[in-house]
């Protein structure tokens, strides 16, 4: 997976993790897209682990993934 991110305070000018040779998969620090959305609800003031009830009244997180430590700093 490869993203763009900028604007909203996040430190620019950094590449996350390294991938093989060939790009074909992540060799350190793989991240998914629930960390990218983690990491837009850290700056938006909103708590990635706030439960919200689903369709059916069952609780789930926002999101499952973590913030970018890289990006939150």
């Amino acid at each position: 997976m490869s993203i763009l991110v900028s604007g909203g305070g996040m430190p620019m000018g950094q590449v996350i993790g390294s991938t093989t040779s060939n790009g074909e998969r992540p060799k350190e620090r793989p991240l998914d897209p629930h960390d990218i959305l983690a990491t837009v609800y850290h700056h938006l003031g909103i708590d990635p682990n706030h439960m919200i009830d689903d369709p059916s009244g069952r609780p789930m997180p926002l999101s499952r993934g973590e913030p970018i430590r890289e990006l939150v700093g």
